[in-house]
C-alpha cells in the first residue's frame, strides 16, 4: 500500500485519539503512538498503518459482490431441486479466490464474511482457491448476464448453464 500521508490536522486528531485509548485500556503503547505523531517523524508512525488494505476498485468490490450472489443461487437453488442428477454438491459451493494472485479480492471476500455477508456462501476466513478465478468468474458471470440476471430459484438447466460456463471454450 502506498504510504499514508497526514496532514498536522489529522495527526493532532489521532494522535489525541491514541491518548484517549492508553487512558481507557492502561497501555502504554498508545502513548507512544500519539507521540510519535506529534512529534511528525512519518518514519516512526508509518508503521502503526502497514496493516491497512489499499480501497478496492469499484469495478472489483462488484465482481466479487456478484459471483458471490451467484454461488448464493446456486448453492440455494441446488438444494431446492428434486432431480440433482449431473450436478455435484461440491460443484455449487464456492471455490475462493487465490491468495497468491487474487489476494485483493480474497481480502475484500474475507472483510464481507466479517460484516455477516454471504455467511452461507463463504467460511468464516474466506477461501483461497490456490488458483487464478477471475476469468473463470467472469466467463460465469457473463452467462449470468446472457441468461437474464436469473434469482433464487434458478432451473436445473441455468444451474447447469452456470457451472459449465466455468470451463473455457477451448476445453469444451
Amino acid at each position: 500500500m502506498p504510504r499514508l500521508k497526514l496532514t498536522d490536522t489529522e495527526r493532532l486528531i489521532l494522535a489525541n485519539q491514541y491518548e484517549i485509548l492508553a487512558a481507557l485500556k492502561s497501555d502504554d503503547s498508545y502513548s507512544r503512538i500519539a507521540e510519535e505523531l506529534r512529534d511528525g517523524h512519518e518514519w516512526l508512525y508509518q508503521e502503526h498503518f502497514d496493516y491497512l488494505s489499499p480501497n478496492l476498485h469499484e469495478e472489483d468490490a462488484e465482481f466479487v459482490v456478484t459471483i458471490l450472489g451467484i454461488y448464493s443461487d446456486l448453492r440455494d437453488s441446488y438444494e431446492q431441486l428434486a432431480d440433482k442428477s449431473g450436478i455435484e454438491p461440491h460443484q455449487v459451493q464456492f471455490p475462493g479466490f487465490d491468495g497468491n494472485n487474487e489476494g485483493e479480492l480474497l481480502a475484500f471476500a474475507r472483510a464481507l464474511r466479517k460484516s455477516d455477508r454471504f455467511i452461507d456462501t463463504l467460511p468464516e476466513h474466506g477461501k483461497n482457491s490456490h488458483m487464478p478465478t477471475r476469468d473463470i468468474y467472469g466467463r460465469m458471470i457473463a452467462k449470468w448476464d446472457e441468461l437474464g440476471k436469473p434469482h433464487f430459484p434458478l432451473s436445473k438447466e441455468q444451474i447447469a448453464e452456470l457451472l459449465a460456463a466455468r470451463t473455457h471454450p477451448s476445453n469444451r
